[in-house]
């Protein structure tokens, strides 16, 4: 079966944003900041409609107000100033001001966590887990991730956040999704309300591969008007915290009752709330 098409899925934004929570949960076994990491590597990859080698190349020096500048790839475990096709680097690219907030938010944590935030750091530093792990930029002293560490990144953290979402009902179809179905979701949110031109040569592609590829989503613009991507993510955002909220209300009224300690009433309940998504 084929990865799914998130921008066929209406709307898939709250999708993002449930998958860019789940990795913040992931905290019981691995130090936040890693976790912290992970949702900021979803919050970049969507955010920029960017290919997943673009996301590991990204330096501090990238971002220039609202923009962003893909200049790096991170190809077989080098940085190249090569692409994928001939405009994918050597571009300049809009940030959404939600991207802004995480990316200013992600920024203070590696400060907190002692971690270097020079600008010729690397956003998603490869040595998080520790001095041996990641590639060292000879020409700079700057840490980005091996190919070994891009290559299981999405195996290892993005499979697991997607088949924990993949359990709500609404968000079945998404199972099996891979990290460049960010990418897909991201220029669909953006040609829901910019110029077909315009996202194709800030997001490395061309009107013919949008054409024959997110068509639904240039439709879907001419039957319903601009919405502005920062608004539509910020929406997708707040739903996501009141849901999580709900979930912790009835987490709480599970606590309330019988005489199981916290932590067995936890696993109760999430037993059979992981039961009622699959029958539902």
């Amino acid at each position: 079966m084929k990865p799914p098409q998130w921008g066929q899925i209406k709307p898939p934004f709250p999708t993002v944003e449930a998958i860019r929570a789940q990795m913040l949960l992931q905290i019981n076994t691995r130090r936040e900041i890693l976790a912290q990491r992970d949702a900021m590597v979803v919050s970049l990859q969507y955010g920029l409609g960017a290919r997943n080698q673009e996301v590991w190349g990204l330096r501090w020096a990238s971002l220039a107000g609202e923009f962003a500048w893909v200049m790096e790839v991170l190809s077989s475990g080098e940085l190249t100033e090569w692409g994928k096709t001939e405009h994918s680097t050597q571009r300049r690219t809009a940030l959404p001001g939600i991207l802004r907030e995480d990316l200013a938010e992600w920024r203070a944590a590696l400060r907190h966590a002692g971690h270097p935030d020079r600008e010729l750091d690397f956003i998603i530093p490869g040595d998080l887990s520790g001095p041996g792990h990641g590639t060292l930029d000879s020409r700079t002293g700057a840490c980005h991730f091996s190919e070994n560490q891009a290559r299981s990144w999405g195996a290892r953290f993005f499979t697991p956040a997607v088949e924990q979402v993949a359990q709500r009902p609404e968000f079945f179809p998404i199972l099996g999704a891979t990290p460049y179905s960010l990418r897909r979701g991201g220029i669909s949110l953006r040609l829901r309300a910019e110029d077909p031109q315009t996202v194709a040569s800030e997001c490395g592609t061309s009107l013919k591969m949008l054409s024959d590829h997110y068509a639904f989503a240039i439709e879907d613009l001419r039957r319903h008007g601009p919405r502005p991507a920062d608004v539509e993510w910020r929406a997708a955002r707040s739903a996501q915290t009141d849901h999580d909220s709900r979930e912790q209300k009835a987490l709480l009224a599970v606590t309330a009752h019988g005489g199981m300690r916290p932590r067995q009433k936890f696993l109760a309940w999430f037993a059979t709330h992981r039961r009622a998504a699959r029958a539902s």
